[in-house]
């Protein structure tokens, strides 16, 4: 079985790379020989924070090409290519309108010709599919029909649909995917309401959940040594932080807000007696465009007791987290991989929700009070939800490994269906 993975940013992106790494442990899990060739638009970095060979994007390649395509052509052509690009690629999908008649860049057709040795395409979830992030997500399913190649998206949350040419896309796109697997219930909802095929969705995880611990075959590197013995000298909350934007407008907030609220619920639990370590889920590793260490820096300097604070800014992989969120008390996550790492790992987790995702994913896990909507943070109210929670934990620690334990096993169920599936069509 030879099976091409497409990610999404992995791995500057370290939830990107529990996504990846989670479907890629489940895969060999059940198929041991397995043959994968795994792609990323950022390949040096995926390939050391994954300790494995990981292929460069060539859409993202195009797509970087074209955005530094200089002078006044390069910028009117940006212009048409933003604007008509995907209409023309529905055109060639739909043999309809004379756009059909339009040349691509001769990279769509390569592309296409490359995935014709593979058995299937799976595109790795998480949030590709959000009006906010635009329409080249949609190249990629496009490019598996011109190679008239099975495609199963696995694990992903789709929407909001807030824009007509990504509802156009969606609609197409999501009829045609020999599957499309949500990893929560919301992403449904907003396809229905916004008349989006649902006829291909299946229930599913995200894939996070299925990342091994590798509980005999860690070894931690002097970072890692250095934060787990940080963590055992103190009772310690971790916590995640995001830059806000896109969804800053949305949420009718700032960023500096955001970070002033997450200090006051910092110096709460340092009158508790708590330590509290900053863990970051996305660095610029790479040219990667998010660094959350920053967003970290700048909130401590609203910290009464920064002593008491241990922002660790060194570049750990998904599994390296993990292990050291295993050591902590609690998890509060800005950024829901950050959550979902930590309860994999066997520590409860606290979402913050600026999206539905993740509200969608502690839903499905059984445990909807893990999820706190981003305006509890802002008006102050979630200092006290949070010392609720940490007052309940050995309790909780308890149903988060039987509610872990169960998404696994969903998750497993999820990719024997998919391989399964691809086995049959060989």
């Amino acid at each position: 079985m030879k099976l091409l993975i497409l990610g999404n940013h992995t791995c500057g992106n370290r939830g990107d790379s529990a996504i990846m790494r989670g479907l890629i442990d489940a895969i060999y899990h059940q198929q041991p020989d397995a043959d994968l060739d795994v792609m990323s638009r950022f390949p040096i970095s995926s390939s050391w924070l994954q300790g494995r060979t990981i292929l460069a994007d060539p859409l993202y390649q195009l797509s970087q090409k074209q955005q530094a395509a200089p002078g006044m052509s390069g910028r009117v052509k940006k212009i048409l290519r933003r604007r008509y690009q995907h209409k023309v690629l529905l055109a060639k999908a739909t043999g309809e309108g004379q756009l059909r008649n339009f040349r691509l860049a001769p990279e769509f057709d390569d592309f296409a010709r490359f995935m014709e040795k593979y058995d299937a395409i799976i595109q790795v979830g998480g949030s590709n599919y959000v009006d906010l992030y635009g329409l080249t997500h949609f190249e990629y399913p496009f490019c598996a029909f011109m190679a008239k190649k099975p495609i199963y998206m696995v694990g992903h949350s789709v929407g909001p649909f807030q824009n007509p040419d990504f509802n156009q896309l969606a609609n197409y796109v999501f009829a045609r995917t020999d599957a499309l697997i949500l990893r929560e219930t919301v992403s449904r909802d907003l396809m229905e309401k916004s008349s989006i095929d649902t006829r291909k969705v299946e229930q599913g995880v995200d894939t996070a959940w299925l990342v091994d611990r590798r509980t005999d075959t860690f070894t931690p590197g002097y970072a890692v040594q250095h934060w787990l013995d940080i963590v055992r000298q103190q009772k310690t909350v971790a916590i995640t932080l995001r830059e806000l934007e896109p969804f800053d407008k949305r949420l009718g907030t700032t960023q500096q807000a955001y970070e002033q609220a997450f200090a006051e619920v910092v110096d709460r639990l340092m009158e508790d007696g708590y330590q509290v370590l900053v863990l970051s889920t996305c660095t610029s590793i790479d040219r990667y465009n998010r660094d959350d260490r920053m967003v970290a820096l700048r909130m401590a300097q609203y910290v009464k007791h920064p002593e008491q604070l241990h922002i660790a800014m060194d570049e750990l992989n998904d599994v390296e987290l993990g292990k050291i969120l295993a050591e902590c008390d609690l998890t509060i996550g800005t950024r829901l991989h950050s959550a979902i790492i930590s309860m994999n790992f066997g520590t409860p987790a606290i979402a913050i929700n600026y999206e539905h995702k993740s509200a969608g994913i502690m839903q499905q896990l059984g445990m909807p009070e893990m999820a706190i909507d981003i305006r509890h943070l802002l008006d102050g109210s979630m200092k006290g939800v949070v010392a609720d929670i940490l007052a309940q934990l050995p309790a909780l620690g308890e149903k988060v490994e039987h509610a872990v334990a169960r998404e696994r096993e969903k998750g497993f169920a999820m990719i024997e269906s998919v391989l399964a599936r691809i086995r049959g069509a060989q």
